[in-house]
């Protein structure tokens, strides 16, 4: 079994040239297909494989892996609808403890965007509290919090905004993007995670 590259229609996307867009769905495609060669040429099972050839087997599968996952979250998230956040919603109500209201939840996301180098920014959501948190994430195959789901996916690596953005106009890269979230998605995406706890309640 294989893994598929997903189609996203990111055709409404205002801000961000083609040029751009595609050269980022063109490096997803890479992680895709890199994830399906480590899939299909496993390391020999142990104790016939080499410690250093499973060490490094299992580095570079978590690195592309992760790269699929999050990579789809971000693109699944602009799809070029501009609906705005609904404040009644299941995400209004997980960020009101840590964050106030999405002004406050926008900000924190600001901020940690302005973290010198390159990774992502990360709106987790704990599965044992249901809390929110955001996070500052340089490599997603090492430092991914354990037990929680992503909400929301902000891409910080040059690849993202280089063609349109210098280093340093970085922050109007993430006003672009905000602007065009479509916030149904990530409003999905908190209700999706708290259904099956109710249900168990």
């Amino acid at each position: 079994m294989t893994y598929q590259v997903r189609a996203f229609d990111l055709s409404g996307v205002q801000g961000l040239s083609k040029k751009a867009i595609d050269l980022h769905l063109g490096l997803y495609k890479t992680y895709v297909e890199q994830l399906n060669k480590l899939l299909e040429q496993p390391p020999q099972a142990p104790p016939a494989a080499a410690p250093l050839a499973l060490d490094g087997y299992n580095r570079r599968f978590a690195f592309e892996f992760n790269g699929v996952a999050l990579h789809e979250l971000f693109f699944e998230q602009l799809a070029g609808k501009r609906r705005q956040s609904n404040s009644d919603s299941d995400f209004a109500d997980a960020i009101h403890d840590d964050y106030v209201d999405f002004s406050g939840w926008k900000a924190s996301i600001e901020a940690l965007a302005k973290t010198r180098g390159v990774g992502w920014v990360l709106t987790l959501r704990d599965r044992s509290q249901e809390r929110l948190y955001n996070c500052w994430i340089d490599l997603h195959h090492l430092h991914m919090p354990a037990n929680c789901d992503v909400i929301f996916a902000l891409d910080l690596w040059e690849h993202a905004y280089m063609i349109d953005f210098t280093p340093a106009q970085r922050a109007d890269y993430v006003k672009i993007i905000f602007e065009n979230v479509d916030w149904a998605v990530v409003e999905q995406r908190c209700k999706a995670l708290k259904t099956p706890q109710a249900a168990h309640a």
